[in-house]
């Protein structure tokens, strides 16, 4: 089977399985095991670029996903004050989203700051993964945007993103799955080939 053809089976595969899920406690800890899972595997290839790519999104996702899962920012703000709290939502998802797509894009050089690996180098998913970010984080601007209209200018219609929010979200993560899948096939090969050249 050709790349491509994998590459699109895998990210199809992935979005039908979200879709049917759709449901936040369970698609979350399944994206953060197969983040994780891809890191794993990267260290039993001995391919630092997968383990730092999906590392990194893993710890960023992990740690936002903590932040909500322990109430955090309902601790700290008034439930009757829907603008405050609507706001520290997504403007806390927006400013995580935004530091995803800066780590993503600065990956390489990050990755040379934390290892002396000479195996570190710009792959073709590190042109993939920060536009998958920088698509979430758009949602995440156009939800803000709408909570402040909603609650503060009481336009009570707009309600397109708040009714949407998973599905718009789940997409990004079914081709940022996708993505994970064939980067771990793509990375095997590559060992596979290496070894051959090596026996």
């Amino acid at each position: 089977m050709k790349l491509s053809n994998l590459v699109l089976l895998s990210i199809a595969s992935m979005a039908f399985f979200y879709i049917q899920l759709w449901d936040e406690s369970l698609v979350t800890p399944l994206y953060l095991s197969l983040l994780l899972l891809c890191s794993l595997y990267g260290v039993y290839l001995k391919d630092i670029n997968m383990v730092h790519i999906s590392g990194f999104i893993f710890i960023l996702n992990g740690t936002t996903y903590a932040i909500f899962k322990v109430g955090l920012i309902n601790y700290v703000t008034p439930s009757d004050n829907k603008l405050l709290q609507g706001t520290l939502i997504y403007g806390f998802q927006l400013l995580s989203g935004i530091i995803t797509v800066l780590v993503l894009i600065f990956r390489v050089q990050i990755s040379r700051l934390l290892s002396n690996s000479k195996n570190i180098e710009l792959t073709l998913f590190d042109g993939l993964f920060h536009w998958l970010y920088m698509y979430t984080s758009i949602i995440y601007l156009l939800g803000l945007i709408e909570n402040v209209a909603w609650s503060y200018f009481n336009m009570k219609s707009w309600t397109i993103i708040y009714d949407n929010f998973e599905g718009l979200i789940y997409i990004s993560w079914a081709l940022c799955c996708g993505a994970l899948i064939t980067m771990m096939i793509c990375s095997t090969k590559d060992a596979q080939f290496r070894e051959s050249k090596t026996s």
